[in-house]
């Protein structure tokens, strides 16, 4: 059982990554928009991260700093979780697990709060947080 939904959930997320490569959020209706944006005319910490997705794909990494500067580290750190094992018995390494660390939670719930709150700053350096069109 747990093989056939890891299978759908692998065939889910590449299904997904075709869709954003092939279509560009930032010129097709059908990707939603921020609920948060739209009531409130700011940014939250997701604002741009499709655009950035689809940027990623492209491997423009400019644009994926440009539409939400935390969406590459992010990624890594996902990326990371996943990856840490194989690392590990690859080059003898002994890399923690950092997603199941004690504090991480906190660290990630105060980057996300700090992000949220400079992107919305209309003075530089902070304004430049916020997406790009």
């Amino acid at each position: 059982m747990k093989g056939t939904i890891n299978s759908i959930l692998l065939l889910v997320i590449i299904g997904v990554a075709v869709l954003f490569f092939v279509l560009d959020p930032a010129r097709h209706e059908i990707f939603p928009q921020c609920l948060f944006h739209s009531l409130t005319g700011g940014y939250c910490p997701g604002c741009g991260s499709q655009r950035a997705l689809h940027s990623l794909l492209h491997l423009n990494f400019a644009g994926v700093i440009g539409y939400n500067f935390l969406f590459l580290p992010a990624a890594l750190f996902i990326l990371y979780h996943y990856t840490h094992k194989l690392l590990n018995k690859t080059f003898g390494w002994k890399l923690p697990n950092l997603f199941y660390k004690k504090q991480t939670p906190w660290i990630v719930l105060l980057i996300v709060v700090l992000f949220w709150i400079a992107r919305n700053l209309p003075w530089y350096p902070f304004n430049v947080l916020a997406p790009t069109s």
